[in-house]
């Protein structure tokens, strides 16, 4: 899960009268993870189940458990009679040998969760139908915190803006061909490659930045694992008041007849430039009238206050 995410999700539910603690890398209760290859996992695994055995577990009512978690956490909490939630906020992303050994992983802890945990909380309907499941579920699409966004004012040169990872498997060159005045910003292994064939930069304020745009991009490859997404930067755009281009994932289904959504299919690149080229045609005025409108929807349903609504009310119905 994002940092982002993270921090929406608990906050909307501490907002809601949750106390909330961390176990994480960098939460309260600090676990730890091996950056060697191969490692990763089983050490996280191993040192999770150790701190579970270190905690007073009888001053919690339940907990949430992501994924990765999942092997080093439900034999711990079975023992305790302690209910938890197996939260899935992406399948893994990698390809090659780390990919295989994340899918593996990944399929372990769905089958560990259909027969230890309380109910699942996902972020899409694509994944939660991907999945056979008899027990309580929630989906909790990625929201966005709308304080946070100011509107933007729009160019007359229209810059098309992608932000968040920088990984080659999210292909961003693709972007590079659309022939538009093109912002890559955030971080990850194809940075450098990218920075030389457009402008980058690297993280930093994103509402800022996503402010001084006209137009948002989330071209993803043709991949099954893409077909999950609840994209947070599209949130994020329509926050900002962008009229978006975006590849046709489950989690924008609930927009596809919004007119300032343009979706396009997977790894299409013809589709995504002629959407792009369409929008930056459009005059100033347009492209306002369009991120309006994309602001009113945000400001309707992508709160992360709406979009924990039904997680709130799965946990009432499973804590102990």
């Amino acid at each position: 899960m994002s940092s982002t995410s993270r921090l929406g999700i608990s906050s909307a539910l501490i907002d809601r009268g949750w106390e909330i603690e961390f176990m994480s890398p960098d939460g309260e209760y600090r676990v730890e993870r091996s950056s060697r290859f191969g490692f990763g996992h089983r050490s996280f695994t191993r040192n999770l189940s150790a701190k579970l055995k270190t905690i007073d577990l009888n001053v919690f009512s339940l907990v949430i458990v992501e994924w990765t978690g999942v092997e080093g956490a439900a034999e711990i909490l079975e023992i305790e009679k302690l209910p938890w939630i197996h939260m899935d906020r992406s399948p893994p992303v990698a390809t090659g040998l780390v990919g295989w050994l994340q899918r593996k992983q990944y399929r372990k802890a769905w089958d560990i969760a259909r027969s230890k945990s309380s109910g699942r909380a996902v972020k899409s309907e694509y994944m939660a139908t991907s999945q056979p499941w008899d027990l309580p579920s929630s989906i909790v699409p990625a929201g966005v915190d709308l304080s946070a966004f100011e509107i933007a004012t729009m160019n007359e040169n229209p810059l098309v803006v992608c932000h968040g990872s920088l990984d080659r498997t999210r292909e961003l060159h693709r972007l590079v061909k659309m022939g538009v005045n093109l912002l890559l910003f955030g971080e990850g292994n194809d940075s450098q490659r990218l920075a030389k064939m457009t402008r980058v930069e690297s993280s930093g304020d994103v509402a800022s930045r996503l402010a001084g745009s006209d137009i948002g991009v989330l071209h993803l490859p043709n991949r099954e694992v893409w077909k999950y997404a609840s994209p947070l930067k599209v949130a994020e755009y329509a926050a900002t008041g962008l009229p978006i281009v975006a590849s046709n994932v489950s989690g924008l289904k609930p927009y596809r007849d919004a007119e300032w959504l343009i979706l396009i299919p997977l790894g299409d690149d013809s589709a995504c430039q002629e959407a792009l080229q369409k929008l930056c045609q459009q005059p100033l005025e347009e492209r306002q009238r369009l991120g309006s409108l994309a602001r009113k929807e945000a400001e309707r349903s992508m709160s992360w206050e709406r979009c924990t609504e039904s997680l709130h009310e799965m946990l009432l119905g499973v804590k102990r």
